[in-house]
């Protein structure tokens, strides 16, 4: 008849130590700039920059992250090592990257799935648009390429019934420039969205930026925009 006093003194201990442990560092601004990073790996990167929204009710689930240099340098690190590639190879590939999705544009990773509704199931339904520290709109393209794959589709058991859910992802960009380092977000504006949910939604990189001050690293903290996405009743 001890086991159950002592289960029941140590739950509340477990509850407790997970209520009162401290959360994880934004490391957003890191991944983002390469700062203090040594070869990072993509997963990592990946992970640090990718955000999510959901909205239409919560039949739409979005996620997008940049392409950064860091990014970049780390994909080109990553197909070397696993293709033995020479160091001439690498920094070609590197290059050309920087090329496609870094020099004098801003570039996304997007991807979607949409619950139901086939009005908004392939990626040419959705309209992106990068937004700068001002909410300073710059429009982003889809690589020709992208645009031209069929979404997946995929059936999902709701209340007794089998919906249909399709799914995709592509690369879009913009030639406009502007500086990621203190923030950004971006729009995000389906074609076709049911009443009576909000037609657009965004998303935000909000974090705090690090500076070195008599040596030592200081993150200086912002005011948060005034932003909470959708996700459902």
């Amino acid at each position: 008849m001890k086991f159950p006093f002592i289960i029941f003194t140590i739950l509340p201990l477990l509850s407790s130590c997970a209520l009162f442990s401290p959360n994880e560092p934004d490391e957003t601004y890191r991944y983002l700039t390469g700062q203090g990073l040594e070869n990072p790996k993509t997963v990592d990167i990946k992970n640090a920059l990718m955000r999510d929204l959901s909205m239409a009710g919560g039949n739409y689930s979005l996620k997008a992250y940049p392409y950064t240099r860091t990014l970049v340098e780390a994909m080109s690190r990553e197909k070397a090592d696993l293709l033995g590639l020479p160091p001439k190879h690498i920094e070609r590939y590197a290059k050309q990257m920087e090329k496609d999705f870094i020099d004098d544009k801003v570039c996304f990773y997007f991807e979607y799935e949409v619950l139901r509704f086939e009005k908004a199931s392939r990626l040419e339904n959705f309209k992106l648009a990068l937004l700068d520290k001002e909410d300073q709109s710059y429009p982003l393209q889809f690589i020709e390429e992208d645009l031209g794959k069929q979404p997946g589709l995929s059936k999902v058991l709701r209340s007794g019934d089998r919906l249909p859910k399709w799914f995709g992802s592509g690369i879009a960009c913009t030639k406009a420039n502007p500086s990621l380092n203190k923030g950004f977000g971006l729009k995000v504006e389906p074609t076709f969205v049911q009443f009576p949910f909000d037609k657009m939604a965004s998303m935000y990189w909000e974090f705090p930026e690090i500076k070195i001050v008599d040596g030592k690293e200081v993150k200086i903290h912002k005011k948060k925009k005034n932003y909470k996405s959708y996700r459902g009743w």
